[in-house]
């Protein structure tokens, strides 16, 4: 008995075994975009040996970023929910909003920019502020109001144009979004500079303010931070009329580069856009996570798109590669315990 109560006390009042070097480094290449980062240069190294005119072209360069950018800027919403620890299945729907008001309300109704940018965010941001309160308010799995949100908003976007998909975005927003838009003299599209202000925006909220730390408060335990005194209903409520809000801008984006929209111009930007957040390796109410790791992850997923197109992969197989990619982030940042488990 006196060996077994020694043993215990010497256990508690010995210092405990530093960590190895291997541990530390796995630790920093697990809390930092590392890994995202030595994938995307092995991705970059296989599309240029696969397409060795790919890095004579700058411009095809800046296809592949316009790309990422407007993926990005589309899941950038879906960070926040899913830091809070939800997921957000409307984003089609916005994206599908947003694309028909740039392209019908603009040229059928003659809205200016600034009008139809104000009635996106005010109908994106309203239904997700409705749908986070409703979620929050009477514990509802945000995975069911916001799958059937989407489709409301893909039906009456349908309705609202009658059918119509032929109207098309105005020359000042095609000069935003498409290639051959200018920046300051630059040959670079105006919306990948808008993407990154928002992401550093993004950034700066998260990182240097309280709004972000009662975020990632309320994604961690959100019973302890009611107890903290933070109004979860509010961040609920404000993270998804955010993500609503960004993804019905991305659609606007989106129809002035591709010149138009149709009933299924969202349907992509659903499944990416989340594999775009988590192979970024942002987890579930995790305090590691932001757009940094977003945009990283839209980048990975547009090189690697561009590389499956050129080997004529098709859709199908496409989703089978994103799918095992998906599974490989989760069964790597998933065996790590949930910070509320750690105190």
């Amino acid at each position: 008995m006196t060996d077994t109560f020694t043993d215990i006390t010497r256990s508690l009042t010995q210092p405990p075994t530093p960590p190895s070097g291997w541990d530390r480094f796995r630790r920093w290449a697990i809390e930092t975009p590392f890994i995202q980062f030595v994938i995307l240069i092995v991705l970059v190294g296989v599309l240029v040996t696969l397409i060795p005119a790919f890095i004579a072209r700058p411009q095809a360069g800046i296809a592949v970023v316009t790309l990422a950018s407007l993926l990005a800027l589309a899941a950038m919403g879906q960070t926040l929910v899913v830091i809070l620890g939800g997921l957000d299945l409307a984003i089609a729907g916005y994206v599908t909003f947003g694309a028909m008001i740039a392209s019908n309300a603009t040229s059928r109704l003659g809205w200016p920019v600034p009008v139809a940018l104000l009635v996106v965010l005010g109908v994106c941001g309203g239904v997700g502020a409705l749908i986070g309160w409703v979620c929050h308010r009477f514990r509802i799995e945000p995975l069911v109001i916001t799958l059937g949100a989407g489709t409301m908003l893909t039906g009456g976007s349908m309705f609202l144009a009658n059918g119509d998909y032929n109207g098309q975005p105005p020359q000042d927003l095609k000069s935003l979004s498409q290639l051959t838009g200018t920046t300051f003299g630059l040959p670079v599209p105006p919306v990948i500079f808008i993407v990154l202000l928002l992401g550093i925006a993004l950034w700066a909220i998260l990182a240097k303010t309280a709004v972000g730390r009662r975020l990632y408060a309320t994604g961690v335990n959100p019973r302890a931070a009611r107890l903290a005194r933070i109004n979860t209903t509010a961040i609920w409520a404000g993270v998804f009329a955010v993500s609503g809000a960004l993804a019905g801008v991305a659609g606007m984006f989106i129809a002035a580069f591709g010149s138009g929209w149709s009933q299924s111009i969202g349907d992509p930007y659903l499944f990416s856009g989340l594999a775009a957040v988590l192979v970024g390796g942002t987890t579930f109410g995790s305090v590691r996570g932001g757009f940094t790791r977003t945009a990283i992850g839209a980048l990975i997923l547009t090189v690697l798109s561009t590389i499956i197109v050129s080997q004529g992969l098709t859709e199908a197989q496409t989703r089978v590669v994103y799918g095992v990619i998906i599974l490989g982030v989760v069964a790597l940042y998933g065996r790590e315990r949930h910070v509320r488990d750690r105190f």
